[in-house]
């Protein structure tokens, strides 16, 4: 049984992909990350992952440490997370990891004499419904090369009321724009608002950013729902992340056509006073 390392997404997709998919809802964010390195820059400075095998081979585990992002963990046995805390490359104060490992990944990190604490919980939703009708004026386009000025504009806004949001604009805005992912709300042929979904990877896409440079909720909804659509043509699986316990959001995703599917959890180590 061991872990074996890599700073080549590429490399981790080749031995580790069917187990990614094989929880493909809640392994969603990672899927996200892989989809869109493997067609960026699949070792880019900073990125590390790796797979952990059995004793007959098998793929038990992974995870995903992308540049400037916190280590996202699959489900895995507690013998694996035994053995991926004693790596020196492991150290990490936060971690995202999925709900059902979250106690054992608690007490892994206590032996090292790390103490992790649930700091947020996400549910990850799934689309399974049809999206209730836009409440607004207008329609759907798929987002052109034409757009590209105008929507580095919207993300340099949006980003702005977002201080510390580790977002990165290909992610967001330049490859979702070349691969067809990205969708315009318009009202009288004037863009209005926007959103993004993620690369498909494991018949799975995570929606992305939604932005509207006027704020209008309606516009953002609106953009949101005709992208979830564009996106089921693609994907089988199309995710969300939302707060979990956050009522309002629940019932807005449920409007849309998403169910809540899994769980996943942000674990931080307090800073020291």
């Amino acid at each position: 049984m061991a872990w074996t390392q890599t700073t080549d997404a590429a490399e981790l997709w080749r031995r580790a992909g069917p187990w990614l998919g094989e929880q493909p809802v809640e392994n969603a964010p990672l899927l996200a990350e892989v989809a869109h390195l493997l067609v960026t820059d699949t070792a880019p400075a900073g990125l590390e992952c790796g797979w952990w095998s059995d004793v007959s081979g098998v793929v038990r585990g992974a995870y995903v440490r992308a540049p400037r992002h916190n280590p996202l963990l699959t489900r895995m046995p507690r013998a694996a997370l035994d053995e991926l805390v004693a790596l020196p490359e492991s150290s990490a104060d936060a971690v995202g990891v999925p709900g059902v490992v979250a106690d054992d990944v608690v007490q892994a990190w206590a032996v090292t004499g790390t103490r992790l604490t649930p700091a947020r919980s996400f549910t990850v939703h799934v689309l399974e419904g049809r999206s209730a009708a836009p409440s607004c004026a207008g329609r759907p386009r798929i987002a052109g090369p034409a757009d590209e000025p105008m929507l580095h504009e919207w993300f340099d806004a949006l980003m702005a009321g977002l201080p510390g949001d580790p977002s990165d604009r290909a992610y967001v805005v330049d490859d979702p724009l070349a691969a067809g992912g990205l969708v315009l709300w318009e009202v009288d042929g004037d863009p209005v608002a926007m959103c993004s979904r993620s690369r498909v990877l494991a018949d799975t896409v995570r929606m992305g950013a939604c932005y509207a440079p006027g704020g209008e909720a309606a516009y953002v909804e609106a953009a949101f729902g005709a992208t979830a659509v564009e996106a089921r043509r693609h994907a089988r699986h199309v995710t969300v992340l939302a707060a979990s316990g956050d009522e309002q959001e629940a019932a807005r995703l449920a409007a849309a056509g998403f169910v809540p599917a899994a769980t996943r959890v942000l674990l931080t180590a307090p800073a020291e006073s």
